[in-house]
This record gives structure tokens, sequence and C-alpha cells, in this order.
């Protein structure tokens, strides 16, 4: 889970050199790659939402979630806020990727790209809306590793 924010925090960081730079997918609609600051907005709305206490906060800032709705929730709403997610429609791969980008060219045919459509699941299974990004945002962490460790060291 400390890698995810390694990858969110790399992606922040590139955006940063990219502020609000647009991209226009093949659907057409217009992504704003995030910055540092809206992760802090976010993450402080998304406390306040799930009533986080200090201790919660502490570990959400560190990516360390207990499998419980409040930790459910709160990466839903982190997700929803970056646009990656949402409770109809699920998962949009497209702006997780060009996120991660950092504001540069996206190859959407690409591994990294089949690695996160390979975790936003259809929700076969019904979970609520918490517990959906939850499981989706778990797999996005663990199937990126090394893509973490090669992003890190370039």
């Amino acid at each position: 889970m400390k890698v995810f924010i390694l990858l969110l925090t790399l992606a922040v960081a590139l955006a940063d050199e990219h502020e609000h730079h647009h991209h226009h997918h093949e659907h057409g609609t217009a992504y704003v790659v995030k910055t540092h600051d809206d992760l802090v907005r976010f993450r402080g709305v998304c406390s306040e939402k799930v009533h986080a206490t200090p201790e919660d906060v502490a570990k959400f800032v560190k990516w360390d979630f207990v499998d419980e709705e409040k930790s459910r929730c709160y990466l839903k709403c982190v997700f929803e806020h970056f646009g990656f997610f949402d409770a109809e429609h699920g998962f949009d791969v497209h702006k997780i990727h060009e996120q991660l980008s950092g504001g540069h060219a996206v190859d959407h045919s690409d591994e990294t790209h089949q690695k996160i459509a390979a975790c936003a699941d259809n929700n076969s299974q019904g979970s609520d809306a918490c517990t959906w990004a939850y499981r989706g945002g778990m797999c996005f962490m663990r199937s990126n590793l090394q893509l973490v460790k090669h992003s890190v060291q370039a």
C-alpha cells in the first residue's frame, strides 16, 4: 500500500511540472492532471466525509488501509475527486493512466494501461461502491509495484 502512495506521489510530482495540463482521449472528454495541492485538498475533504480520527488520517496519508468501511469509503472518495471512479460507471482507466503519465503522452494500448484495466472490474459481485472502489484500488496498487520501482529510479 505504501507503493501506491509512491506511485501517486510520482504522478502528482510530474503533474506539478505540467499543472492542470489538459488531455483528450478517444472519447473526446478532457482530463485535467491533478497536483499535490489537489491531493492534499482531497485528503481533507474525504477524511471529514468519513469522520476519520487523527489516527485514521495518519494511516490514510501513508495509504495504509484496513479492509473496513471507513477506509473503503475514504479511498472511494479520493478516487472520485481525482475523477478515477464513480459509483455508476466504476473506474475510468483512461483518466488513471493520464494522471500516472503526469501530463506526458499516453499510449492507451501499452502494458501500464492493460494493468490498470485488469483491476477495473465491472462489479459483477454487486458490491457497494466503497467496496468496489477499494477492491479495484488494492488490485491497482499491487499490480503496479514493478512500475513504481522503475518510475522512481527513472
